[in-house]
């Protein structure tokens, strides 16, 4: 029954049975009650029929506060459950972006999930899901198109920690869609992670000038790999833009190549530098570090400096450069082997 029914057939059946007994004429009835206490007696005198609806209606009273309290009770506790419903799809939002909620919950049981989903990964299978919330539905489509491509998307409406992974990702996506951004990391790279400084110079390397290239140098700390690209670069620029030998002598000396590097870069220059030009870079390269002396010999039999080449293999030690001597018996023998052909360290 509801709760207005139950008021309205109450005061229908206590208006009844006042009515009946009111009609009985059963006139007055006094109560004398002596509390104990001096000069204070209860004398009350009532029509009979007021005193057979009294306990009734004290009764209905009484049920109407007990309804009401647990009525409202159980209100609350119904309205603090859809609040903690609604609130898991902030965790599910949440997880989707890699962070942990901290939403507060009014329900013990509902917290238990909560609880559950803070410590779980979702990823949703598709740009769209199934559901009414339109904020949920904005982050699944933000979150699968940063994931599943290339595509820098605004998100500071998502409020992530530079730290997030799909913050690393999207400024990924930013670096390698944006060259002019690129760019701009590598004028700071101190505020990048060292992953995304070398996405951003390679995206540089690809597509900026070499003149463009050299304006960031300076605030750059170049790896073996780095350094191979870049005069790579160099090696196809036009002669103008070039760097100069020092330059390169200079950038070769503060990394610690090895000769198989070197020589990778020797036949990169080789297509674009003049022979004296190559040949005087790697000679003193070799003088400023005697371990680089390998690429220096591969560079002058390039050339077929013959007369170089057994200056210094004469004045090695016994165990030096046993492929390039081997290399030069053979052709005092009289065969031509080129240095391609030999395996070298």
């Amino acid at each position: 029954m509801g709760f207005k029914k139950y008021i309205i057939s109450t005061i229908v059946l206590l208006g009844l049975i006042g009515a009946y007994a009111y009609s009985l004429n059963l006139g007055d009835y006094t109560i004398n009650i002596d509390t104990q206490v001096e000069g204070y007696i209860i004398n009350q005198t009532l029509p009979i029929y007021a005193w057979i609806i009294a306990p009734a209606l004290l009764l209905f009273i009484f049920s109407l506060v007990h309804m009401m309290y647990y009525g409202s009770k159980g209100y609350f506790a119904k309205q603090a459950l859809l609040h903690d419903i609604n609130a898991i799809d902030t965790y599910v939002k949440d997880r989707i972006l890699n962070e942990t909620s901290t939403k507060k919950l009014k329900t013990k049981e509902v917290q238990k999930v909560a609880n559950v989903l803070n410590q779980l990964e979702i990823n949703p299978l598709n740009e769209e899901i199934q559901t009414e919330n339109e904020e949920l539905t904005d982050v699944v489509k933000k979150v699968s198109q940063i994931n599943n491509g290339n595509e820098f998307i605004p998100i500071k409406s998502l409020k992530l920690n530079d730290d997030n992974e799909i913050s690393k990702q999207n400024l990924k996506n930013r670096v390698i869609n944006d060259s002019n951004f690129a760019l701009e990391v590598l004028k700071v790279p101190s505020k990048y992670d060292e992953a995304i400084v070398k996405i951003a110079f390679d995206v540089v390397i690809e597509n900026k000038s070499l003149d463009k290239i050299k304006s960031v140098l300076e605030n750059l700390t170049l790896s073996n790999e780095m350094l191979t690209k870049l005069l790579l670069k160099d090696s196809t620029a036009s002669a103008e833009d070039r760097f100069t030998n020092s330059e390169i002598l200079s950038l070769l000396q503060e990394q610690k190549l090895s000769n198989k590097d070197l020589i990778a870069i020797a036949k990169n220059y080789k297509r674009t530098m003049q022979p004296e030009q190559l040949i005087k870079l790697f000679e003193d390269l070799s003088a400023s570090d005697e371990t680089l002396t390998e690429s220096y010999l591969y560079v002058l039999f390039e050339y077929e400096m013959l007369t170089n080449i057994k200056e210094i293999l004469v004045n090695s030690q016994k165990d030096e450069f046993l492929i390039f001597k081997a290399l030069m018996d053979l052709k005092d023998a009289g065969k031509h082997y080129s240095v391609e052909s030999l395996s070298l360290s």
